[in-house]
């Protein structure tokens, strides 16, 4: 996806004419545009207040702008430079997430001469020092009153065709760069940090590099006392929340066979307790206006006619639905069986509000196939992905071991080449649950990640 922003805030204006039109070009090419028209937002997406807690029109903007491949800039001209509302927006957005490393091109609108050449040019000046990929192809419009027709659409061919060809070669330009979601999609599983409150949590946070928290929720729900303002810290350091996880009651890893017994939702002295937690933590989520929250399920049968198989049928089913009345999806972690038996029990499920949480450490922490392989054939249902590495047991019947994220046996590049191949769009969260320095461990994982070449 390729978002377009009409840099003015002004109602009804000619950049956002000449944004339409420009839409239309993109489509024409197989590339329809978001478009983001801050003469939408209301008037306090603006006020001072906004920058401790963001208003939902800067939210969605900062949403759409980081599922983005690209950027393209209209802007007009205003007093010399930009308008004012467009660097208010700029400052709004995630720092260094927004922009890091992703491509921009630049359209100027004036009713002078110029075309908007320095706002363009005071426009790359903030965009480069924001380390963007600036496309140089740039296009200036100058006596915009003179080039729109009585429809509100460009007139002028020649100025037509300079469009075609700036929207052509951006769109090669943005295919042939790496995607930023190698920094601007990254979060951090809070539960990895250990944290014993929520300013433990944001301090350990900070010494990864990474603003963004998938958060355990069972904390929230048993000390709202200690937990109870993890939201406005977040809100008020700029961290995204991006999704929620919670556990089952009386998991055990000590072995794959205690973990077998006792995870999910599959052994009945713990389900109704379970339940009470499942209510309690979907509305937690929507508190915190979140969209997903993953879960263990719990180990698959491969067998349908097992008693456990319909047991577990009917309880995901359950919790799925109880979920989709907020409005929230959930995901299954992966590792716990091979993906075709995974796959097969969603299709049976039939939830759309179902997905996978896809762990490739897990895979071969439990010795259940090839990460790659396995994320194909589950691409329909991939919500979510943890960046968590490992090595395979030399011991049939035992854990592997969980490492930092590029030094196991991960094929880190394979793998984020078949995430782009599947278009896969969600958020990727680094998780160590081994350890004992783990701010240093997701550290250099992120770093990892940010550099690697695929």
């Amino acid at each position: 996806m390729i978002s377009l922003i009409i840099g003015t805030n002004r109602p009804d204006s000619n950049s956002a004419r000449v944004a339409r039109h420009v839409a239309e070009l993109y489509a024409a090419l197989g590339e329809p545009l978001h478009i983001i028209d801050i003469g939408q937002f209301p008037p306090d997406a603006f006020a001072p207040t906004s920058y401790a807690a963001k208003s939902p029109a800067v939210v969605a903007a900062s949403d759409a702008i980081l599922q983005s491949r690209g950027l393209v800039v209209v802007t007009p001209e205003y007093n010399g430079s930009f308008p004012g509302a467009l660097k208010c927006l700029i400052d709004l957005l995630p720092f260094p997430a927004a922009f890091e490393r992703r491509p921009v091109a630049f359209i100027g609108v004036s009713a002078g001469d110029s075309g908007a050449l320095r706002p363009v040019e005071h426009l790359q000046g903030v965009f480069g020092y924001r380390n963007s990929h600036i496309y140089p192809e740039r296009v200036f419009i100058p006596a915009i009153y003179n080039v729109l027709g009585k429809d509100g659409r460009i007139s002028d061919e020649k100025l037509v065709a300079r469009l075609q060809r700036q929207a052509s070669g951006f769109i090669g330009f943005v295919k042939a760069l790496p995607p930023a979601q190698s920094i601007d999609r990254i979060g951090v599983c809070s539960w990895s940090l250990q944290p014993a409150s929520p300013t433990e949590l944001l301090e350990r946070l900070a010494g990864t590099g990474v603003r963004a928290l998938q958060l355990h929720l069972d904390p929230l729900r048993e000390s709202p006392g200690t937990w109870g303002n993890t939201a406005t810290l977040c809100a008020r350091h700029g961290i995204r929340l991006l999704s929620g996880m919670m556990t089952t009651v009386g998991e055990d890893y000590s072995t794959l066979d205690t973990i077998k017994v006792t995870g999910g939702v599959v052994p009945d002295a713990t389900w109704d307790e379970n339940w009470r937690n499942f209510q309690a933590n979907a509305r937690i989520a929507v508190e915190l206006g979140l969209k997903l929250v993953t879960l263990h399920a719990g180990f698959l049968p491969h067998d349908e006619s097992d008693p456990t198989f319909a047991k577990l049928m009917d309880r995901i089913a359950r919790t799925a639905d109880l979920f989709a009345e907020h409005g929230l999806e959930i995901s299954f972690e992966t590792g716990q069986e091979e993906a075709p038996l995974l796959s097969h029990f969603l299709r049976k499920l039939n939830r759309a509000n179902v997905g996978v949480n896809f762990d490739p450490a897990n895979m071969l922490l439990y010795d259940k196939g090839d990460p790659v392989t396995a994320l194909h054939t589950l691409a329909p249902w991939i919500r979510q992905v943890h960046l968590k590495d490992a090595t395979r047991t030399q011991t049939p019947g035992t854990w592997g071991a969980e490492v930092v994220v590029g030094t196991g046996e991960v094929q880190w590049p394979a793998f984020m080449r078949a995430l782009r191949d599947i278009d896969f769009r969600g958020n990727l969260c680094l998780e160590r649950e081994a350890g004992a320095q783990r701010v240093l461990d997701l550290a250099a994982g992120r770093k990892f990640i940010a550099e690697l070449k695929y």
